[in-house]
C-alpha cells in the first residue's frame, strides 16, 4: 500500500521527468535556430555533474534496490540525456566549438575544483564527505552559470530557452522545498549542509542567468 511519503516521491520523480522533457525539449528546438550566448563548457560542465551522480545512484542502487534508487537513477538518466542532446546539438550548430569563454570557464571550474579538494585534504575529509560534494556540485553548475551569466550579457543569450529557464527555477526551488521539510522534520546535518550549499549556489547563479537574460539584448 502506498503511502504518503511514496506518493509524494513519485509525485516529485514524474515532475523531474517532465521537467528532463521540457528543459531538453526546448533547449534542441531553440539550439536549432539559434546558438547565441550558449558556450560549450557549461553544458559540459553540466554532463559531467549529472553523469558522475549517475554512477553514484546506480551503485546505491545496486548496493540497496529500492523504488526510490530506481527512481533517482531513471531521472539522473533523462536529465544526462536531454543535457548530452543539448550539447551535441550544440557541437553541431555552433559557430565554433571551443570559444575563449570556454576556456575561462574550464580553467575557473578546474581551479575551484583544485581548491576543493585541497581543502578537503587539509581538514582530513574525504571527497565523499557531504560538504565536499557540495562544494563540487557549487565547481560544476555554479561557476559555470556566472560565465553563462556574463556570456549573455556580452554576446546576447537568443540562444538559451525560456523553457530551459521556467524549469530550472521550478526544479530547484522543489528540492529547496523539499529540504525545507526534511529540515524542520530533522533539522541539520552534513547531507542537509551539503544539499542546501549545492541547491543554494544554484538558484542564486541561475537568477544571475535569468537576469542576464531578461536585460535589454539578453534574450
Amino acid at each position: 500500500m502506498l503511502t504518503v511519503r511514496s506518493l509524494a516521491a513519485d509525485a516529485f520523480f514524474l515532475l523531474q521527468l517532465t521537467l528532463a522533457g521540457i528543459s531538453g525539449g526546448s533547449q534542441v528546438w531553440r539550439l536549432l535556430e539559434t546558438t547565441q550566448g550558449v558556450n560549450v563548457s557549461w553544458l559540459a560542465a553540466w554532463l559531467t555533474y549529472l553523469l558522475i551522480n549517475l554512477g553514484l545512484t546506480v551503485k546505491a542502487h545496486l548496493a540497496q534496490p529500492s523504488r526510490v534508487t530506481r527512481q533517482t537513477v531513471i531521472t539522473y538518466s533523462a536529465w544526462s540525456l536531454a543535457i548530452a542532446t543539448c550539447l551535441g546539438v550544440l557541437l553541431w550548430k555552433g559557430p565554433e566549438p571551443w570559444a575563449p569563454v570556454d576556456t575561462l570557464n574550464t580553467g575557473l571550474v578546474g581551479s575551484g575544483l583544485a581548491a576543493t579538494w585541497l581543502g578537503a585534504r587539509l581538514r582530513g575529509l574525504p571527497v565523499s564527505d557531504p560538504l565536499v560534494r557540495g562544494c563540487f556540485s557549487l565547481c560544476f553548475i555554479g561557476l559555470p552559470q556566472v560565465i553563462l551569466a556574463y556570456n549573455i550579457l556580452m554576446v546576447g543569450g537568443a540562444g538559451l530557452a525560456g523553457g530551459m529557464i521556467l524549469a530550472g527555477h521550478i526544479g530547484i526551488s522543489t528540492r529547496l522545498g523539499q529540504l525545507y521539510f526534511a529540515l524542520r522534520e530533522a533539522g541539520w546535518d552534513r547531507n542537509r549542509l551539503g544539499a542546501a550549499v549545492s541547491e543554494l549556489a544554484n538558484e542564486v547563479t541561475w537568477l544571475l542567468v535569468t537576469a542576464a537574460w531578461l536585460w535589454p539584448g539578453g534574450g
